[in-house]
């Protein structure tokens, strides 16, 4: 039996939440092996988080729109591969405007 990879992801959404939270997601193999970050994502929030916010702009490592960080490393989602637990968040010194989009200025979250 192939196995499933645990994916954490920051939840936020400062307009219906008082605090972040974290959620975690059982990710099948065929979804996590061998294939992007950008697409593990877009897994759960096909199939599990249809709430979930992302950004996935060019997909070709070129904007940079979708650099988040993976197991505390900032990394563009389009470029790396999905590991087999893997903690996402956005950026530390970005202000989250919900979930993993964050604001592109640099602005201190509140």
């Amino acid at each position: 039996m192939a196995e499933s990879a645990t994916v954490t992801v920051f939840r936020f959404d400062p307009v219906a939440d008082v605090r972040p939270r974290s959620e975690r997601y059982e990710v099948r193999y065929e979804h996590w092996h061998g294939v992007k970050v950008i697409d593990t994502i877009r897994y759960i929030y096909e199939t599990m988080a249809p709430d979930l916010s992302f950004r996935e702009p060019c997909r070709q490592q070129v904007c940079g729109g979708c650099v988040i960080l993976v197991n505390k490393k900032p990394v563009l989602a389009c470029a790396v591969f999905s590991e087999k637990e893997m903690v996402i968040e956005p950026l530390p010194d970005r202000k989250v405007l919900k979930d993993l989009i964050v604001a592109l200025e640099e602005e201190k979250g509140e």
